[in-house]
């Protein structure tokens, strides 16, 4: 039977990043997955992810959010790929109390704004004024204002993972693909894992960041979060290309009470070319989805309504005819909030999720730590306030 120091099961955003800073700490690890990372069928893949450091979800993200962004640009210089456009992030918050990630709208402008002050974030509350004159592809309305946090951007996202787990690689890692953990079990000091073709292999700690799967192996999460099945679509663009070009911010606009909308929207700069349309999707999370049996088709009818609900009465300038569309899955804990912790069944049992649909900007630094905590040395950036009692007691 293989025996290595860490095993890292689902190597998706979080888990490629933990096997990265595994390997390069010397460590002997070995990352599964039951797909091909980076793949589509999780919540990694759709071309792009917004990230921002100035934090709505709460200020304590925003140092997570700092470190990634330098371990980023470190893997660029390291590799030469290009994985992180830094074109800024605008917030628009709702006028009707709507709510993103858990938290209202106007708590979530305010956590930016405190953020902001807090870690030195390079950016600045934008008047009506200003907002309607440089942002024209915005249909907001007289009293609207935003936050444009200049250090926020996107992120390649199947080049980042596919980066992280060839560099992992090159420091050492194995990595195991369309393998399928079925369970795990303490024998003496070490943790053996079985797989679904009968293989084994041990190790003295798992890390397991499985997204979706995640109550699979991690018992205390059941009914504790939730998967819900999320639509990326990518719109033909009618009129004035120009305000969707690379120097676009990406954005995060909550339009919830205007209109029919019921949730935030957000976008991307074209890439490549006008002719490949803008991304922009919504957040409605409505049922509960099995990450193993959810549709992947996208309707006419879901085009349609999202379209109508969500696009032309705000974004005027794109068409209503899509382009691409994607499913993604977010794995939600109450509060938006992230899980890090460890089992309580064993301590050396370490697992991340959910993520909460904002999770992947954060993955490098939150990789980083769960290496740290493998290794039992202390993260670079402290994670204890996203424990599973913190979450509780919220």
């Amino acid at each position: 039977m293989a025996q290595f120091d860490v095993i890292v099961i689902g190597c998706g955003a979080v888990g490629s990043a933990a096997l990265l800073h595994l390997a390069k700490a010397g460590q002997r690890v070995l990352g599964i997955d039951r797909f091909q990372p980076p793949h589509r069928f999780g919540s990694t893949h759709g071309e792009t992810r917004i990230t921002r450091a100035a934090i709505g979800e709460g200020v304590d993200y925003t140092p997570l959010a700092q470190r990634s962004h330098d371990i980023w640009r470190e893997l660029e210089r390291e590799t030469g790929a290009r994985l992180f456009e830094q074109c800024g992030c605008l917030f628009i918050p709702s006028r009707h109390g709507g709510e993103v990630h858990g938290v209202t709208s106007a708590q979530f402008f305010a956590n930016i704004e405190t953020a902001a002050r807090l870690h030195g974030v390079d950016g600045e509350t934008l008047s009506p004024e200003r907002l309607r004159a440089n942002y024209p592809a915005f249909a907001t309305a007289a009293s609207d204002r935003a936050f444009l946090d200049r250090e926020g951007g996107y992120l390649l996202v199947e080049d980042c993972v596919r980066t992280e787990l060839a560099v992992a690689a090159r420091h050492g890692a194995e990595l195991l693909t369309g393998r399928r953990v079925t369970a795990f079990r303490r024998v003496g000091n070490a943790l053996t894992v079985t797989m679904d073709d009968g293989a084994s292999a041990s190790a003295t700690t798992l890390i397991v960041t499985t997204g979706p799967w995640i109550t699979e192996l991690i018992a205390p999460l059941q009914r504790r979060v939730n998967v819900t099945r999320q639509v990326l679509y990518w719109f033909e663009i009618l009129s004035n290309p120009e305000r969707f070009g690379p120097e676009a911010p990406v954005f995060i606009w909550d339009v919830s009470g205007r209109e029919r909308a019921a949730s935030d929207i957000y976008g991307f700069p074209w890439l490549g070319s006008p002719a490949k349309g803008v991304k922009i999707a919504n957040e409605v999370m409505t049922g509960e989805a099995d990450p193993d049996r959810v549709s992947r088709e996208v309707t006419l009818g879901e085009i349609a309504a999202t379209y109508e609900t969500y696009v032309r009465p705000f974004v005027p300038d794109l068409g209503p005819t899509c382009l691409r569309s994607e499913v993604c899955l977010y794995t939600n804990a109450p509060g938006g909030r992230f899980i890090i912790d460890r089992d309580p069944a064993d301590d050396n049992v370490i697992y991340a999720s959910a993520c909460s649909g904002h999770g992947f900007k954060h993955s490098p630094a939150v990789g980083e730590a769960l290496a740290a905590m493998a290794m039992g040395a202390p993260p670079r950036v402290d994670v204890s306030g996203f424990a599973l009692d913190r979450l509780c007691t919220r």
